[in-house]
């Protein structure tokens, strides 16, 4: 037992000595210097130009250019046409198998001319009809003006027809009358010299007996000829006489209707000069009301006359040609207008979808410049009329100038559309001596806003906390905070417009 704590207590013993020992050994190291701080960068305010500007590329196309797609789904018949080929408008350059449609097409337009054939027609009797009823309507208007308000004018021609009716009958009455007594003149004429005649004739056949039995004699030939003259002195006195008698007979005979058909002109004459000029006869009036009334009617119902039936067959009959117009239109790509065939991604017995592009034409006479692939941050700032500056990859060194001519189809409607158009199109004219081609590339600067002789700082001089813009100036060896205004941003300046002037000394983020 007294030998354990001895032990024991030389054991702590020697743990304390060992303990003080090792406190004693121990030295503090000397502290290190601190690491100096970096200083940060400054920068100074200083007057220039200060640019907004989106820099992006393009290339260069036809300006007119079209991709061409069928309007429906079908298989390939023909394609006319190869790459580079040069083309015309209104040329067919590929068709799809249509099947029965062009004969169809063809029964359809000879059955809508037959229709036409009908319909015209009829509408031509209808519009003769209308005439008609038209002229009898005028006819009537007139004749009811000229018994309710006659005209100088017809009052005049009425009295001028009635007085020539007058000297009319008067010279009927007298010509006939002279007519009739030359009749009896030439009568009693021929009946004078009739005996006379008869006279002659006797004594030349008296004569003639003498001699006709002896043919040797010598007044044979001279009584013969007398007898034979005097019988047709006789035949033709006679005939004479009988002429006159019946001219004479014939000349009476005509008087008395020539006189009273001169006698009818006459107070037919009178009676049209007594309606316009006497108070109207009250039932004459009153008829050409009426035949006014119903030459009025017969107009409207010609106006309204019309053939429905015919109607409706040349109305089915051009729906159905307009129908089978469309499906084959539907089926062919037709040239828009001249130029060059560009792309062809079909061919005869391939199947195509409906209103997927198979052709594109263009035509190089005039050129446009294309963008795309413009962020949509710089795609909010990009408006039309806008001017760039451009840089043909084939002249770097030649700034051309040109505008914002059209913006992407998505950024300026919100339609949706088969073939939408991404692209900023930009017009330009290039000098006479640069030559440029479709698919040319092009660098493009679009100068957003310019400001020359403005304060500016690099973009990592200002700083932003909480929508508060501020910079931190160097002031000797204090430093302090300064709220600004800026302008423009662009990726190498910001415009300073209020806060700080030239020279102003600015410690960097």
């Amino acid at each position: 037992m007294r030998l354990t704590l001895v032990v024991l207590l030389m054991a702590i013993t020697l743990s304390a000595c060992s303990t003080a020992s090792t406190t004693q050994d121990t030295v503090t190291p000397t502290p290190r210097p601190p690491a100096p701080a970096l200083e940060k960068q400054t920068y100074t305010v200083a007057k220039g130009e200060v640019v907004d500007e989106i820099k992006v590329s393009g290339t260069v196309a036809a300006l007119k250019q079209q991709e061409l797609s069928f309007a429906q789904n079908g298989f390939v018949k023909s394609v006319s046409i190869e790459r580079n080929d040069i083309i015309t408008k209104g040329i067919v350059l590929a068709e799809l198998d249509l099947g029965e449609l062009p004969n169809q097409l063809r029964q359809a337009e000879v059955n809508l001319t037959q229709v036409q054939i009908q319909y015209d027609y009829a509408a031509k009797q209808r519009d003769l009809a209308r005439q008609r009823a038209q002229l009898d309507l005028d006819e009537a208007q007139a004749n009811l003006d000229r018994l309710t308000n006659p005209l100088p004018s017809d009052v005049a021609r009425a009295r001028s027809t009635l007085e020539n009716a007058k000297a009319n009958l008067a010279s009927v009455i007298a010509s006939t009358a002279n007519a009739i007594a030359d009749q009896q003149a030439t009568l009693n004429a021929a009946q004078r010299s009739l005996p006379l005649i008869q006279e002659a004739f006797s004594q030349a056949l008296y004569d003639w007996d003498g001699v006709k039995d002896n043919p040797d004699h010598a007044m044979y030939d001279r009584r013969r000829a007398a007898y034979i003259n005097a019988q047709n002195d006789v035949d033709a006195g006679t005939a004479a006489m009988n002429t006159a008698n019946q001219n004479l007979i014939a000349a009476k005979a005509n008087r008395q209707p020539l006189i009273d058909a001169a006698q009818a002109n006459l107070d037919q004459a009178q009676i049209a000069y007594d309606d316009l000029t006497k108070n109207t006869d009250p039932v004459a009036l009153a008829s050409a009301k009426r035949a006014v009334t119903r030459a009025q009617l017969s107009v409207q119902e010609a106006a309204q006359t019309s053939n429905p039936e015919l109607e409706k067959q040349l109305s089915a009959a051009k729906l159905q040609l307009e129908n089978l117009q469309a499906a084959i239109s539907a089926g062919q790509l037709i040239a828009p207008f001249d130029g060059i065939v560009a792309e062809i991604s079909t061919g005869p017995g391939k199947q195509v979808d409906a209103y997927r592009s198979v052709i594109t034409v263009i035509n190089d006479a005039q050129k446009e410049l294309l963008i795309q692939n413009v962020s949509s941050e710089d795609a909010s700032r990009i408006g039309i009329g806008m001017a760039v500056d451009i840089f043909f990859a084939r002249a770097p060194a030649v700034a051309i100038k040109g505008s914002i001519v059209k913006l992407p189809t998505k950024a300026t409607s919100s339609s949706s559309t088969v073939n939408s158009d991404p692209a900023y199109h930009v017009d330009y004219q290039v000098p006479a001596d640069l030559k440029v081609t479709v698919g040319d590339l092009a660098s493009v600067v679009i100068t957003l806003k310019r400001q020359t002789d403005a304060l500016w700082l690099p973009p990592q001089a200002v700083r932003t906390f909480e929508g508060r813009r501020f910079v931190v100036i160097k002031d000797g060896t204090r430093q302090r905070r300064q709220d600004v205004r800026i302008g423009i941003v662009s990726s190498e300046r910001v415009e300073i417009l209020e806060g700080l002037k030239e020279g102003d000394v600015i410690v960097g983020q």
